[in-house]
């Protein structure tokens, strides 16, 4: 039986960012971010960020394209990311597991409200890259938003990352942004699969340079690159250095 979203249930980007832009999005924002702070806070967990060079010195909207650890990527991506730039981040999240309100858990109605309130998060039918999705995500981009995607299209439950989806490609030609590999390394430790709460963890967040397909290239080819290019992102041994600090026990060097 087909888990499809109904015809018409997809947002257009219209709809939104009236959604984003509304004062009790804002409102919401700010207490969500503030509640992970207190919690960053409370249980020492940080993240760190490398390569944010990458995202500082575009003058255009460009696509965030990552791997997808746990439910704290997207909090842990927009909170390195500059301030004026997480505000015009738009979220593309799987439709058939955010935008659906038929027979779900109480954690996922939760996890639900924040991500379309906390973190600016709009449904995206992820199994067919449909031209709906795809023509509101380029239209967010025309209209000065960046986009954040997981072209993996789920968490990954084994800790390897899985092959790209095209979308990234398609979505990049029709809007002439650039795509940004980026990559989180310790996501889902702070929000294991199954908890309901974060937990201690050292993140970090990794941007590389901006990537643009080349005349004639095909979408499999462009993806192909960009997937590859967040491997090596991911490949890179060496942790950034308050990364390497954070991971010291308490005692080194005593």
């Amino acid at each position: 039986m087909s888990t499809a979203p109904e015809q018409g249930t997809l947002p257009d980007a219209a709809a939104v960012e009236r959604r984003i832009r509304s004062r009790r999005a804002a409102v919401m924002r700010t207490v969500i971010h503030l509640y992970f702070d207190f919690m960053k806070l409370i249980l020492r967990a940080r993240w760190f960020c490398r390569g944010s060079e990458h995202v500082e010195d575009l003058r255009t909207p460009f696509i965030l394209a990552s791997n997808h650890t746990g439910h704290a990527d997207t909090h842990c991506i927009l909170r390195v990311l500059p301030p004026d730039v997480a505000k015009r981040t738009a979220v593309a999240a799987a439709y058939d597991y955010f935008g659906t309100t038929k027979k779900v858990s109480l954690k996922r109605s939760l996890i639900q409200f924040c991500s379309a309130a906390g973190w600016n998060a709009f449904g995206f039918d992820r199994r067919d890259q449909s031209i709906r999705s795809v023509k509101t995500s380029a239209r967010l981009l025309r209209n000065n938003w960046c986009l954040l995607m997981y072209p993996e299209g789920t968490r990954s439950r084994s800790g390897r990352m899985a092959g790209f989806k095209p979308g990234v490609s398609v979505i990049s030609r029709l809007s002439r942004c650039p795509v940004v590999p980026t990559c989180v390394i310790g996501g889902g430790k702070l929000f294991p699969r199954g908890a309901w709460f974060p937990r201690h963890a050292v993140v970090e967040i990794r941007f590389g340079e901006p990537m643009y397909a080349r005349k004639g290239q095909s979408h499999e080819e462009f993806t192909a690159e960009v997937e590859q290019a967040v491997r090596d992102l991911l490949q890179e041994r060496r942790p950034a250095p308050e990364v390497e600090q954070a991971l010291r026990p308490a005692d080194a060097g005593a």
